[in-house]
């Protein structure tokens, strides 16, 4: 996308994936409007390498390290969309680096740190470029308990998303600020010792990244507070998919 196509928007939906899944973004909910002077071709191939990237994202908040391998392979052997400018080029090879530390990564930990990365060179490569990128954000829930409390968590860390891919500081501030919740009361909580200690700090260093999350001034700051975001939520997840988080294969 040249410079001159600055007015153009790429809107992208961010729908629900149901109330048990919590709200996360959805590869087949990517919507872009096409800009003027992009051709078809271009706008599908544009389109695909994004919703490899949220593939990734997704497998990744699930903690299922083995189902972002696929993803992040065949992102990392794309080839940059026909016809972008010359000045997007680093962004792409950075993409695509990024792409194959996640694929060959053996951790939630350097997975999420390729994610981040990748998301970050989106944002940067639409900044570069004078690409304006809008984001519809899903209207708000009346769901009440731990379903309730997972999907406020998701919605700010959505906001967080936002900040990096679209990029937009107030986003990303907007989404630390919402993370700051009011923890889960006992009532809500697990009957189960274990259980509930594991949720107990997982919830506290959610809260204490969000507080973090609200002083990182610089994207690479933002970058490398995500990538310990992302980690926070897989290792919960993972822990408790039986009775929190997504479903693996979701």
């Amino acid at each position: 996308m040249h410079r001159t196509a600055v007015s153009s928007i790429l809107v992208v939906s961010l729908a629900a994936a149901g109330l048990a899944a919590g709200m996360r973004v959805r590869a087949d909910a990517l919507q872009v409007a096409p800009p003027a002077n992009a051709s078809p071709e271009r706008l599908a191939q544009m389109r695909h390498h994004f919703a490899q990237v949220f593939l990734v994202h997704e497998a990744l908040i699930r903690g299922d390290l083995a189902a972002t391998k696929q993803p992040a392979t065949q992102l990392a052997q794309l080839p940059a969309p026909s016809g972008m400018p010359a000045t997007a080029a680093p962004f792409v090879i950075a993409i695509q680096r990024a792409a194959r530390r996640a694929a060959d990564a053996t951790t939630l930990a350097a997975a999420a740190t390729a994610t981040s990365s990748m998301l970050t060179q989106c944002g940067e490569c639409h900044r570069a470029l004078g690409a304006v990128v809008a984001v519809t954000t899903p209207a708000g829930h009346d769901v009440g308990g731990i379903v309730g409390h997972m999907l406020e968590h998701q919605r700010a860390a959505d906001d967080m998303l936002q900040g990096l891919f679209v990029p937009s500081a107030s986003q990303w501030r907007q989404g630390a600020e919402r993370l700051l919740v009011a923890g889960l009361q006992p009532d809500k909580l697990p009957p189960d010792p274990k259980l509930t200690a594991d949720l107990r700090k997982a919830e506290a260093r959610i809260h204490d990244l969000a507080k973090q999350a609200g002083a990182d001034a610089d994207v690479n700051a933002r970058a490398a507070r995500y990538a310990q975001l992302l980690v926070t939520c897989a290792e919960c997840h993972g822990i408790h998919s039986r009775i929190w988080g997504p479903t693996r294969g979701q």
